[in-house]
């Protein structure tokens, strides 16, 4: 019988297509003490908990934003027919490689596919016990290995092999083995490789975006100085046009808002910084993979979420989650950020050490990204919240930035 118990986290991690756009999310299960999959909770009940405490709980739709969402099964829920309780066409079912003997789960997984469902073969490690189930599944994930070109060659058999299957590689840390990899034919990409700036003490910055950085700076100072910011707003016709919009899309009144004043003090202090900030990140990067702009809202609306009964530190949590991805966005160091900015001793110190009250809130979100919730409880503690009220947590603050990016 398969154990329901409370789920304690759920995150998910972005699947990049060759263009570096989002194709999917995979749904991963971790609990508060164990770093990668927990040890001490079987697959079983983490499948159930996946299920029945977040798919069924939050939306398949919320947790994925309209995207596959990729799932790990165990071998009693693939044979009990779990996976019948949400739609095939939002999901991608992962066959984990723990299952010892993978030819007994075939009658099960064709049953499935006969309605629809698609199966991906988790951790690929060619193991002949595979290569039956090898000849069914449409996606095949390979981990990079120490050796990248060993994970390349892998690739390259693989879609010799099987060239109409989807070879999707993991744990992609860097840009140099993204386009290696990418140049080795896989078609999907996982990893926080694009969280990472391209080019360190990158000194030939383009000017436009200086401007942009320059628009931050005023947002980023409490209390707003209305009148500089509506004077830096009026030279982007760009922006002006889209303030409007939202401004008379909020405002109740028959009246219409018709000039940049009128909208920057009708909408108020908060929405007008947050909408500056997102389509000022939006325009700093525009190379950018979208998901790269996504983790940056979700850090910022995590952070202020976690810190809510402060107003003054919820204000500077948000701003620290869009700052945390800005040596990325323009492919600088954080010297150049700090220095551009100006930014406070206490959001430098958060970013550089995660030191104090918000730099345990910004290493709770990166131990969140990465699956790295081994030292989660010292945090916990630090921040006097329990999992449930992280998990909510972080579940608005990725809705946010779904919505806030769609």
């Amino acid at each position: 019988m398969i154990e329901v118990v409370k789920t304690k986290f759920v995150a998910r991690q972005a699947i990049l297509d060759r263009n570096e756009n989002v194709f999917a999310y995979e749904l991963l299960y971790r609990n508060s003490n164990d770093n990668f999959f927990p040890n001490n909770v079987s697959d079983d009940t983490a499948t159930a908990e996946l299920f029945f405490d977040s798919l069924l709980f939050y939306g398949i739709e919320h947790l994925g934003n309209h995207k596959k969402l990729f799932i790990n099964l165990s071998v009693s829920s693939i044979k009990s027919g779990i996976p019948k309780l949400i739609d095939p066409n939002n999901v991608v079912l992962e066959i984990i490689e723990r299952v010892k003997m993978p030819d007994e789960l075939l009658p099960f997984i064709l049953k499935l596919m006969k309605s629809h469902y698609i199966f991906a073969l988790d951790d690929y490690d060619s193991d002949p016990k595979w290569d039956n189930l090898l000849q069914k599944v449409h996606y095949i994930k390979l981990e990079v290995d120490k050796d990248l070109k060993k994970t390349l060659k892998q690739v390259i058999s693989l879609k010799e092999q099987f060239p109409s299957k989807k070879i999707i590689v993991e744990r992609i840390e860097d840009h140099k083995s993204f386009e290696l990899i990418r140049e080795a034919g896989a078609d999907l990409f996982q990893g926080y490789y694009f969280t990472k700036p391209k080019l360190l003490n990158f000194q030939n910055i383009n000017p436009s975006r200086l401007a942009i950085l320059g628009l931050l700076k005023i947002t980023l100072k409490t209390p707003l100085d209305f009148a500089t910011l509506t004077k830096k707003v009026e030279k982007d016709a760009a922006l002006v046009v889209r303030l409007l919009r939202l401004s008379n899309l909020r405002c109740k009144s028959s009246k219409k808002i018709s000039s940049i004043a009128q909208a920057v003090i009708y909408l108020g202090e908060n929405t007008i910084k947050q909408f500056v900030t997102i389509l000022s990140l939006g325009d700093l990067g525009e190379s950018k993979p979208s998901e790269l702009l996504k983790i940056g809202l979700i850090r910022a609306k995590f952070i202020e979420l976690v810190l809510v009964t402060d107003k003054n530190l919820s204000d500077m949590g948000y701003l620290l989650g869009i700052i945390s991805i800005f040596n990325a966005l323009i492919d600088v160091d954080l010297a150049f950020i700090f220095k551009e900015l100006s930014l406070d001793i206490e959001l430098r110190n958060a970013l550089e050490d995660q030191s104090g009250k918000l730099g345990y809130c910004y290493g709770l979100c990166l131990k969140i990204e990465n699956n790295d919730l081994i030292s989660i409880e010292e945090s916990e503690s630090y921040l006097n919240l329990d999992e449930t009220s992280i998990m909510h947590c972080y579940a608005k603050a990725l809705n946010y930035a779904d919505e806030s990016l769609s």
